[in-house]
């Protein structure tokens, strides 16, 4: 047993012992992709602005002044250009000289009163699907924005029925001293008058309030209306017709102490005190509506976003554990392979042959030595992002360790394998730059795995990036502990490729 440790130790020794003669392969491990993110660090602005031309119609009073359409360049579109001529623009759309066009149609108002949507058209010209769908989302967000601006206008240029019911609580208070006068003064003639113009008011006003435009008062039945207007219109809204109610039902209670010949008894002044205080809180809840501004009526719900990560959400934090771990597989890999198969081509496997030693233990010593160079190269690469680019570091330590080795295992363990099928360096480097093709489309690193079939998933499953990437963000940016299944999985993938890799190597390791 001590010299089976003794044989492995030393193939771990000599391939340490080469990584430490060549120290510009260490720094270069470290340095190289530092650099990278470096100037993706910093070079990474943002935003993403397509400068646009706005064509609208050649009318008087329409402007065609850049600066008169400053408010209109958005996050997405610049407004660098403001014409009447849609084929001119269109054209330089075509040539690459514009990122969009948007056309205001001249006819969009007589769309809308013939009863359909005015159409913007929106033109744009992008090989990209991210930038494709990133341009028809800004155009939904554009489009709201003029119906914001329309329906506000309308709002206020015309006169809501909230004003014409405060209107009517002001006829009513008049209406009310004149009935108290006028019964105080026993007129019962005056008295009846009033009483009629009271009741036609207040039927006006019943009529004006199904037709109010205020937030809780329609009759909608989906569960978004129910679960936000239900505390509206059963609060002011639901109260309107009930307190309108009322004041008809002791409108008609005074008219008929009236027609009893009973102006000024104790009873019909109650009755006058009770319409008074009714009219009064009518007036309130009239108030709190009418003075909902046209704007809030446009957008009457607006949604607030809180992440509760423990890190800010940017490119630059989120990508760099993942950059971490893609580059420990790929070196992971590489060494691995390229070092069995440099050994066979160098003639080093006969020498093994005729040696003490074998396969397993050449195999263990090369793994040890390369674990130990991978959690070298991470953890200062990890210092480095932290230190000088900020990079969050906010999990527990030994859970990044934990990360890093599973992925390190199951990275050379792939690297065996690699080596088994492989004949020449070429073609060891090939898989290896292929197995980086896979990790960047298959592993989420840019497209989320959940947007590929079941099928694409499991394909992913076979790479170590796809665990240690997940966990190290987790770990590194939102100090939640790894997923158990993530943080095994590595570990019995390393497992197979190790015993796969080792079955192959026996092979090659046999005289035939």
């Amino acid at each position: 047993m001590f010299k089976l440790i003794i044989r492995t130790l030393a193939f771990c020794r000599k391939e340490l012992s080469s990584s430490a003669r060549q120290p510009l392969k260490i720094l270069s491990l470290v340095l190289g992709p530092f650099i990278i993110m470096a100037i993706f660090a910093t070079g990474y602005v943002g935003k993403n602005k397509f400068d646009t031309a706005l064509v609208v119609p050649q009318r008087e009073g329409v402007s065609t002044r850049l600066e008169d359409y400053a408010s209109f360049s958005k996050d997405t579109f610049n407004i660098v250009e403001v014409s009447t001529n849609r084929n001119a623009v269109v054209d330089k759309l075509k040539e690459g000289k514009l990122g969009a066009v948007i056309v205001v149609p001249d006819d969009a108002i007589d769309q809308i009163y013939n009863g359909k949507s005015a159409q913007f058209p929106v033109y744009y010209r992008q090989l990209s699907p991210l930038q494709a769908n990133y341009i028809e989302y800004s155009t939904y967000v554009y489009a709201s924005e003029f119906d914001k601006v329309i329906l506000r206008e309308s709002l206020e240029a015309a006169k809501p029925q909230t004003t014409q019911l405060k209107d009517y609580t002001t006829q009513m208070n008049a209406s009310t001293d004149r009935l108290q006068s006028a019964m105080q003064s026993n007129n019962q003639v005056a008295a009846k008058t009033e009483i009629t113009r009271m009741q036609a008011v207040t039927a006006l006003a019943k009529q004006g309030t199904a037709s109010l435009i205020v937030p809780g008062a329609g009759q909608g039945n989906t569960q978004e209306s129910k679960l936000i207007s239900q505390k509206v219109s059963q609060g002011i809204v639901g109260n309107l017709n009930t307190r309108i109610d009322t004041i008809e039902k002791q409108i008609q209670a005074i008219d008929d102490g009236l027609n009893r010949n009973d102006l000024n008894s104790s009873q019909q002044q109650s009755n006058v005190s009770k319409l008074r205080e009714s009219n009064q809180a009518l007036a309130t809840d009239a108030n709190k509506i009418a003075n909902i501004p046209p704007a809030v009526l446009v957008e009457p719900v607006l949604s607030k976003a809180q992440n509760l990560a423990s890190t800010q959400a940017s490119f630059v934090n989120f990508y760099s554990p993942a950059v971490v771990i893609l580059l420990l597989q790929h070196i992971g890999v590489t060494l691995a392979a390229l070092s069995i198969v440099r050994d066979r081509s160098l003639g080093a496997l006969e020498i093994f042959r005729v040696s003490p030693i074998n396969p397993t233990e050449i195999l263990i010593g090369k793994f040890l030595s390369y674990m130990i160079l991978l959690m070298i190269v991470s953890g200062l690469l990890i210092a480095a992002l932290n230190a000088f680019l900020g990079v969050p570091f906010i999990g527990d330590p030994l859970l990044v360790v934990g990360v890093l080795a599973s992925s390190s295992f199951a990275s050379i363990g792939l690297g065996f394998l690699i080596a088994g099928f492989s004949r020449t360096e070429t073609q060891a480097v090939q898989w290896s730059m292929l197995l980086i093709l896979a990790s960047i489309f298959f592993t989420g690193f840019i497209v989320p795995l959940a947007q590929f079939n079941e099928a694409t998933r499991y394909f992913s499953y076979i790479l170590p990036m796809t665990f240690g990437a997940t966990n190290l963000q987790d770990v590194m940016l939102d100090n939640r502990w790894p997923s158990l299944f993530y943080l095994l999985m590595p570990l019995g993938l390393g497992v197979i490729y190790f015993m796969v890799g080792r079955f192959l190597y026996k092979r090659q390791f046999s005289i035939s």
